[in-house]
């Protein structure tokens, strides 16, 4: 997508990939930090944000500065995608820590993995903006799942509880 946007040479791209690598590493840092105090929200404003930026990418091709500022904000956002699902995570299952944390090691290759293929059958029947339109909807509809999740705190007698929804 950024080599179709005007006057974005090769050189210019690896640029704004280098700034959104390290808009990631920021990103993890600020979304570790809002999952401490609640990963559920941190994960539904990620997933909101990672909607709303990948979707407005589409119609901002035309524009280097637009495309630049959103691609450097969806670094920052992506950034605490594994960091938030991990502390949801931790806090949904504090017993079963390595269990956990191996089913997501494998829940996340296996949608990186499912992602590059629909993005590819899709930029390769629709184009590229359409992987885009795609993603954001996906993204999307994270957030009314992540909603519909209940956390579970761990009672003190060793059952779990269902924590209520706020």
């Amino acid at each position: 997508m950024l080599e179709r946007v005007p006057d974005l040479g090769a050189g210019t791209v690896s640029i704004l990939l280098l700034g959104y690598g390290l808009a990631g590493v920021a990103g993890t840092f600020a979304g570790g930090a809002l999952a401490a105090r609640d990963p559920r929200r941190a994960l539904l404003l990620i997933a909101a944000g990672l909607g709303a930026v990948v979707l407005l990418l589409i119609p901002a091709a035309d524009s280097p500065a637009a495309s630049t500022a959103l691609l450097v904000l969806w670094g920052l956002v992506y950034g605490g995608v594994s960091v938030s699902a991990q502390s949801w995570l931790s806090a949904a299952a504090p017993r079963a820590r390595e269990a956990g944390s191996a089913l997501f090691a494998a829940v996340f290759n296996t949608a990186i993995a499912l992602g590059a293929f629909i993005g590819g059958r899709t930029a390769d029947a629709l184009g590229p903006a359409a992987v885009l339109g795609v993603g954001g909807a996906l993204a999307l509809l994270a957030v009314p799942a992540a909603l519909s999740a209940g956390t579970r705190r761990p009672d003190p007698a060793g059952a779990q509880v269902p924590r209520a929804r706020a």
